[in-house]
């Protein structure tokens, strides 16, 4: 019998002859190893959703709401009933999820701003990082990052080939609705709707009276209080193969959106369908309901 303590010293006690027995079952399972064929590796699709409740599916139980894409994933896997984030807010229950570390360690406060200069820290590897150096996995990620909106700390930064989506939560700036084009989106792009005008983003009251302010805020920053990403929502594009870091879109417009991260999502798969990939998708839907225009 043997333990292997925290700093990785072996402690031997009483019956040395299953400490050979075990090395021996080790390095004969290590010798068959090394005659098999280069394992599997599977493709991943990660769906991560913010305030997304256990009941607010249809495959767990919820009597009105219709979820049949995903009910079908799940009837056709396995669905793990006990699972707890690693924050219960943004910015730190990525952090945890990317990191696989207790967010706390990673130095990030639970949300961060949409102004701030900080991110994830570039000393911390994530798992797409992992995935392609180690795999070779072609990685993409689209939605709601929210680890650090400079583009030092963006996906194509940490291990993201392409990247769509809004750099922090739907809720921290002001997007448009415009009408729902008929046949094209030669419309929408010709005659977007309004933007809402606005000091304030329309949750910013909530993340204040829970105390996430000083987190949210950088008041001492010149930067902070001219930046238009704490005004308006951008919709940023990212491919690291062409070093291209682009703002499509600024107020972004809800009513497509939903379109743009399918589209986005299904040519990154059809792409790279010959190679294992790694699809994360944290959605910047959930979190907070847009109203159809009527």
């Amino acid at each position: 019998m043997f333990i292997i303590s925290p700093s990785m010293k072996m402690a031997f006690i009483w019956l040395p002859l299953t400490v050979l027995c075990t090395f021996f079952v080790l390095g004969t399972a290590a010798q068959r190893r090394q005659h098999r064929s280069a394992p599997h590796k599977p493709n991943v699709v990660l769906l991560f959703m913010d305030d997304l409740g256990y009941g607010d599916l249809g495959f767990t139980g919820h009597p009105t709401t219709s979820t049949p894409n995903l009910d079908k994933l799940a009837y056709n896997g396995k669905i793990l009933t006990t699972w707890y984030s690693g924050c219960n807010v943004c910015t730190g229950s990525r952090a945890a999820l990317m990191t696989g570390r207790q967010f706390p360690r990673t130095g990030l406060p639970g949300v961060l701003s949409s102004t701030v200069a900080i991110g994830l820290p570039l000393n911390e590897t994530t798992i797409a990082e992992h995935l392609k150096e180690k795999g070779g996995y072609a990685t993409a990620v689209v939605g709601k990052w929210h680890l650090g909106q400079r583009q030092i700390y963006l996906p194509a930064n940490r291990g993201f080939d392409y990247y769509l989506g809004i750099p922090y939560s739907d809720d921290m700036g002001n997007g448009f609705q415009s009408s729902c084009p008929s046949d094209t989106n030669e419309e929408v792009k010709e005659k977007p709707g309004e933007a809402i005008e606005s000091s304030r983003w329309p949750s910013m009251e909530l993340y204040e009276e829970n105390g996430f302010s000083e987190a949210l805020t950088n008041t001492a920053s010149d930067i902070a209080q001219n930046d238009p990403a704490g005004k308006y929502l951008p919709l940023v594009y990212q491919d690291r193969y062409k070093n291209e870091t682009k703002v499509l879109e600024q107020p972004l417009d809800f009513t497509t959106l939903a379109e743009k991260y399918n589209d986005f999502a299904l040519n990154f798969i059809e792409k790279h369908q010959e190679q294992p990939f790694f699809l994360y998708m944290p959605f910047s839907h959930v979190h907070t309901t847009h109203n159809s225009p009527e």
